[in-house]
């Protein structure tokens, strides 16, 4: 049995067909995209014909047209969200009603079905910036969206943003009156907001915590050491990854069997590479919903179709994926031994899934090569590092003083209360070093052949400096080389 590269569900595709035919006919953008492209809108639909349509992205469309040419006759939907601007400036995105209340839904299906948190009284705590980014807003609608629709999740919901402090008393002072609690944020600040409400004395482990995250990949390790400080169980179904973009709002997110997948690749690696290929770290695998989001590989980059406050059609998003179908994933477990073994609950998971490699646009750039960021992060979960940092770095590259090579600096935060010292930079290093050998075959070469130029010079920041404040949407993991 094969994985799938394309959508082979017809009904996915037939909408997808839909949202192209509707922008053909009602968006200004569109229809002179479609002309320069010498592409007849009729044919596209009579033959049911997805290649012929041209893939898009922000250069080739987005910034070519004025945006209040790319809705829907010219009338711009009534939210607004940019995006973080982590690739490239912000764009600024409208969404409407639909776009929210699929986010609902989708937010209830984790709530319901993963966290099992039916008729609790439940605070959820939403922690992602609450100015011009989609997290902050979006999540704060699609949760008022279910708190109005479905009485049965007795959802409140308070909004502290990225202020840490006001995130830590909420925990403290006001969480302890719910049965059940959901963290909600980015991954980094999440764990900031952990750790401080802990080092303040705050008891996390009487709260029934939960986490909803999103903004970036993370280790199944970095996933146990959340739950471990924050005292809750080790189960897999209490911290769920939402994949999300400004681009289209929420597309998919994890659940039981995703994660399990993932610790399952961890153990063999000879399901690791039957499952997701040749690569240096391990990608967040998500559930997604192929009746709202059309999905298509193509040259291994992930192109969709939906219908948003700007219809995507055949839209590149750059991000590096594979797509799997159920089927294909449970020959895999089954050629391997695991399907079962695997918990008949797991087995209850029918959505296709993707598996998210990243984006070659936000990793460093060393003599040619790329390192990303999983590359870093797993020398910072190396058991003899863990203790000692926060997880949050940032990467650069420049050149040296005679101009003759490149150096690879890393600036490293500590936890509170480390003190800088030659001993845990040499530590830390070596981590670093020996998890980038391991898992970056090109590092590997290039070690080999320029030896110690090709080694990462760390610099230990103290715990709270300003370059690791989280200020808006996410951290910047990579510094760009200075001119």
């Amino acid at each position: 049995m094969k994985k799938f590269t394309k959508n082979n569900n017809s009904v996915a595709r037939d909408r997808a067909l839909k949202v192209f035919l509707q922008a053909s006919k009602n968006v200004p953008a569109y229809k002179k995209f479609l002309q320069e492209y010498k592409v007849d809108p009729k044919k596209i639909i009579k033959n049911k014909d997805l290649d012929g349509i041209p893939i898009t992205d922000k250069d080739n469309y987005l910034r070519a047209f004025p945006p209040f040419d790319l809705v829907p006759g010219r009338e711009f939907p009534p939210m607004v969200s940019s995006s973080s601007g982590s690739s490239g400036r912000p764009y600024y995105w409208p969404r409407g009603d639909e776009q929210e209340a699929w986010g609902g839904r989708m937010h209830q299906t984790i709530i319901e079905d993963v966290f099992k948190l039916q008729k609790k009284r439940t605070l959820a705590i939403v922690c992602f910036s609450m100015g011009n980014w989609i997290a902050g807003t979006f999540t704060l609608s699609s949760l008022r969206n279910i708190a109005r629709k479905n009485k049965q999740l007795k959802i409140t919901t308070i909004t502290p943003g990225i202020d840490k402090d006001d995130a830590v008393a909420t925990l403290r002072d006001f969480a302890p009156l719910f049965e059940s609690v959901i963290l909600i944020g980015y991954p980094p600040f999440v764990m900031d907001v952990v750790l401080l409400a802990k080092e303040t004395g705050v008891d996390l482990s009487k709260l029934d915590l939960h986490f909803i995250l999103a903004g970036e990949n993370f280790s199944e390790k970095w996933r146990s050491m959340l739950l471990k400080v924050a005292g809750a169980p080790q189960e897999v179904n209490r911290a769920i990854s939402i994949y999300g973009t400004a681009d289209a709002g929420s597309i998919g997110h994890e659940n039981p069997l995703t994660i399990t997948l993932r610790k399952l690749a961890l153990a063999n690696k000879a399901f690791k590479k039957d499952l997701f290929g040749e690569i240096t770290f391990m990608p967040t695998v998500v559930s997604y919903y192929p009746d709202q989001t059309f999905f298509e590989l193509v040259n291994g980059q992930l192109i969709f179709t939906t219908q948003t406050g700007i219809p995507l059609i055949r839209y590149n998003i750059k991000d590096h994926g594979l797509l799997l179908s159920e089927e294909y994933v449970v020959s895999l477990l089954k050629k391997h031994d695991l399907y079962k073994k695997l918990p008949g609950d797991l087995k209850k998971w029918k959505n296709p899934l993707i598996v998210l490699k990243g984006r070659n646009d936000v990793s460093v750039t060393f003599y040619a090569l790329n390192i990303y960021p999983e590359n870093l992060k797993a020398g910072l979960e190396d058991d003899t590092v863990l203790s000692l940092v926060t997880g949050k770095y940032i990467a650069r590259t420049e050149q040296s003083k005679n101009f003759r090579e490149q150096v690879f600096y890393i600036d490293v935060e500590l936890k509170p209360h480390i003190t800088p010292t030659i001993k845990i930079k040499e530590i830390i290093s070596d981590a670093i070093f020996r998890h980038l050998l391991e898992l970056n075959s090109e590092y590997r070469k290039l070690f080999n052949s320029i030896h110690e130029k090709a080694l990462p010079v760390v610099r230990l920041i103290e715990y709270g400096h300003e370059q690791f404040i989280i200020k808006k949407a996410k951290h910047k993991w990579v510094k760009r080389t200075r001119k």
